[in-house]
């Protein structure tokens, strides 16, 4: 399957579950590397599984916004 391919089954089926915002094969990737980290996977392995390269700024920026909540350097305070 191709890229657009996937880029047009995702759009399709957001817009027919009514999800607002845009919606891509990206979405997937990045739902990927989101859900993996969530369930305690570690960043290596997350990011070699996804194609991304060895400390890849886009990675981390997924993950940040995965662990905001749960490795908030806030909370116990």
């Amino acid at each position: 399957m191709t890229a657009e391919a996937v880029a047009d089954v995702v759009g399709r089926l957001a817009a027919a579950a009514k999800l607002s915002g845009d919606w891509s094969g990206h979405s997937l990737r990045r739902g990927f590397a989101t859900a993996a980290r969530r369930q305690g996977h570690a960043l290596e392995r997350i990011g070699r599984h996804g194609g991304w390269a060895d400390g890849s700024r886009a990675l981390l920026g997924y993950l940040e916004d995965a662990d905001q909540w749960t490795d908030n350097p806030v909370v116990g305070l």
